[in-house]
């Protein structure tokens, strides 16, 4: 039975054209996946749907759910649609949720908006949903605070509040952009099951083809808010027969062009041992204070020239390891050291050592300050350096540095957010490349990108490894990323390293149970081999 029917769906905001006859269809017990790039129209297809537009929004075509066409209900009936009838999974939970409410009164108050029940009986509710979501109330009690949460874990919150009310449709936004691969699988799982079990109709939004791959009965590829392919995702797979989908296709198993370091290079980076602890907050007036080890004995080195892959699921302590190497945590035990120099925390590491490494974040945009110019923002490392570019040199440096990530040197007079956000990454590259570091930490540095986007940072990651001899230590939860970037790789489970060796090798004869988990949970496309 065809629950939603989108047909000639046109979307102008402020008279400028944003959606183009949209059409797909989706059925009880069916997924249907809608894949493209950042900008693409995905999203505004869902808010379209939802009846979430921003000001200034004309939308004409129809969107006919369950025989009527929510374009001609009005606010107050598309009130009563919202949660009731269509559930929403919005990408990020940790925005999705008050973070000054419980989930019980979260998932309860979707209840008590659409249903006539006490606040006792709310709450029995939100206990049984957040169970059907495998947050069982013995471990995840009602009084917890998304804050308490994993990001897995709030994912599943989120869904609950969706699903609470048992809609015939639910819609998921990009639900597993910022997750491990591990949870990323448990979560789609879940998505899966909820769709069998309550024969309900899910929409899953995703510029991840291998996330898609697995779960949707049909797929719509859109691009410039066009659909440029659509039909039976096994046949587009076989088929490929739009330009655009081979590209998506191709860029999604991308993998770079690079020199084999040689294992004789000299070691750059030498973590021996390495431990660190955080003090618990105190259990009573009395009770002896208790530490956590994050990280625990910690031991491995990076040639120079290397690129070394850091793996693990969120909470294994791979970015605090990765803070003990830039020298912003004290480690308890053990020893990090740079070219045969100690690492040291906070302000007792000298000038000259900070400036052999640098580091990527994930979100550009967080690490930049935005009312400064870009080329402001690329000189800020030059403060670890003695000698001081003068004007002449500051200009030409910057310039130099800007058109080696591919932007041109005119960037620099722009501010940050002129810039699309793989623009913003190639910007963040140029600031840890201004002063010619010998190892740069690249925490996430792809995780939020479009797959083509990605494809070509990727590339320049490579390129420039090359050319300077740059050592990698690249943090990442996206398995496939890791392996086509790096020479070597180290899987962290709990503060430990519980297998290591080169990419290849352990990628394709993994050791450790927790790998061979980690890589069965790796979304494949089809026609492509682990």
């Amino acid at each position: 039975m065809t629950l939603l029917t989108v047909e000639n769906l046109r979307l102008s905001i402020y008279d400028k054209p944003v959606l183009h006859d949209i059409d797909f269809q989706v059925s009880a017990g069916q997924t249907l996946g809608i894949i493209g790039e950042s900008g693409s129209g995905k999203s505004l297809s869902a808010l379209s749907i939802m009846q979430l537009l921003p000001h200034g929004s004309q939308v004409a075509g129809s969107i006919v759910f369950d025989g009527e066409d929510l374009l001609n209900k009005t606010e107050a009936q598309m009130c009563d649609i919202r949660g009731d009838d269509i559930g929403m999974v919005f990408q990020e939970p940790m925005t999705a949720l008050n973070p000054v409410q419980t989930i019980g009164q979260q998932v309860a108050e979707t209840v008590i908006v659409h249903q006539r029940v006490s606040r006792h009986e709310s709450m029995q509710i939100a206990a049984q949903t957040l169970e059907h979501v495998e947050l069982p109330n013995d471990e995840f009690p009602l009084s917890r605070y998304p804050h308490e949460l994993s990001g897995g874990q709030r994912q599943r919150v989120v869904i609950a509040m969706a699903i609470a009310l048992k809609p015939r449709l639910l819609i998921a936004d990009e639900p597993t952009t910022a997750l491990d691969v591990t949870t990323q699988a448990q979560v789609l799982d879940l998505l899966k099951r909820l769709t069998h079990e309550h024969n309900m109709g899910l929409i899953l939004i995703s510029h991840d083809l291998g996330v898609v791959a697995d779960i949707a009965d049909h797929m719509v590829i859109m691009r410039h808010g066009k659909v440029v392919d659509s039909g039976l995702t096994d046949a587009i797979f076989k088929e490929l027969k739009h330009p655009y989908t081979q590209k998506l296709y191709e860029a999604s198993g991308h993998v770079p062009q690079r020199v084999a370091v040689s294992s004789q290079a000299e070691i750059l980076l030498k973590v021996d041992s390495v431990s660190r602890d955080y003090t618990l907050p105190r259990t009573g007036l009395f009770s002896a204070a208790k530490k956590f080890r994050a990280v625990n004995a910690v031991s491995f080195v990076i040639h120079r020239g290397e690129n070394v892959g850091l793996v693990g699921e969120s909470g294994c302590g791979k970015s605090t390891l990765a803070r003990a190497i830039l020298g912003l945590e004290k480690v308890q035990a053990g020893s990090i050291s740079i070219d045969g120099e100690q690492v040291l925390a906070d302000m007792q590491m000298p000038s000259s050592l900070r400036r052999k490494v640098q580091v990527v974040f994930q979100d550009p945009y967080g690490s930049f300050n935005p009312r400064h110019k870009v080329k402001r923002l690329v000189a800020e490392p030059f403060h670890l350096l003695e000698n001081k570019p003068g004007a002449r040199e500051y200009e030409r440096t910057i310039a130099e540095v800007l058109e080696s990530v591919g932007l041109a040197s005119s960037d620099g007079d722009k501010y940050i957010h002129e810039f699309s956000g793989g623009q913003r990454q190639r910007i963040a590259i140029a600031r840890a490349l201004v002063i010619k570091p010998k190892l740069i930490v690249l925490d996430e540095p792809v995780s939020a990108l479009d797959v083509s986007i990605r494809a070509q940072i990727l590339d320049l990651l490579a390129a420039l490894s090359d050319r300077y001899q740059l050592s990698y230590l690249f943090i990442s939860h996206d398995l496939t990323v890791v392996r086509s970037v790096t020479d070597r790789v180290l899987v962290m489970k709990n503060g430990n390293i519980v297998e290591q060796g080169d990419t290849e090798t352990v990628f394709s004869d993994p050791q450790h149970t927790y790998t061979k988990n980690l890589l069965s949970s790796v979304p494949v496309l089809p026609g492509e081999h682990h």
